[in-house]
C-alpha cells in the first residue's frame, strides 16, 4: 500500500513539474541580423524530392509567399518562438529605396512553429526588386491577437526619424 502512495505522490510531482509554459507576455529582440538571400539558398535536398519548401527548424515568413529571393531580417528572440501565443504578428516597418515614406508589413507567425528563437522576416517579390539595395532605416513590432506589444526593436537610422 505505502508503494503505491509513494508511486503517486511521485507521478503528482512529476505532472506539475513537466507542465506546458504558460505563453509569454514579454520578449526581447536581441539582435536583428538584414541581408540579401536568393531563392536557392532556401532549398533543401527534400524538395528536389518532394517539390514542397520544407523550412526545416527555421520560421520564415515573407511580404510574397510565392517568391523567395529578397531582403530578410532575421529577428533572433531571447525566448522560443512557440511559445508565443496563436495569432501573433511581426509589423514591420521599412524605409526602402522605392519609397520615401515608411513601408508597413504585417506578417503572422504560422499556427506551427519549429523550435527556435529565429524569425526570418522577408521583403521579397515586388517588394524589394533590387538586390543591391539596403533598407535606410526599419522597425520590428511583436504583439500578440489582442494587439499587446510583446516587443519592439528599431534601426539606429529610425531613432533619428
Amino acid at each position: 500500500m505505502r508503494f503505491i502512495f509513494l508511486a503517486y505522490i511521485c507521478l503528482l510531482c512529476v505532472s506539475c513539474i513537466s507542465g506546458r509554459k504558460p505563453p509569454i507576455t514579454s520578449v526581447t529582440i536581441e539582435e536583428i541580423k538584414p541581408r540579401y538571400i536568393e531563392a536557392d539558398e532556401f532549398m533543401r535536398i527534400s524538395e528536389y524530392l518532394t517539390g514542397k519548401e520544407h523550412q526545416g527548424d527555421r520560421v520564415i515568413i515573407r511580404s510574397d509567399p510565392t517568391d523567395r529571393s529578397g531582403y530578410y531580417f532575421t529577428l533572433i528572440l531571447d525566448t522560443d518562438v512557440r511559445r508565443m501565443p496563436a495569432g501573433t504578428q511581426v509589423i514591420g516597418e521599412f524605409h526602402t529605396p522605392k519609397s520615401l515614406d515608411a513601408e508597413v508589413h504585417n506578417f503572422e507567425l504560422p499556427a506551427r512553429r519549429p523550435e527556435s528563437n529565429e524569425i526570418f522576416v522577408g521583403l521579397t517579390g515586388k517588394d524589394w526588386p533590387n538586390k543591391d539595395a539596403l533598407p535606410g532605416a526599419w522597425r520590428f513590432t511583436i504583439v500578440d491577437p489582442n494587439g499587446l506589444q510583446l516587443a519592439l526593436k528599431q534601426s539606429y537610422l529610425w531613432s533619428l526619424e
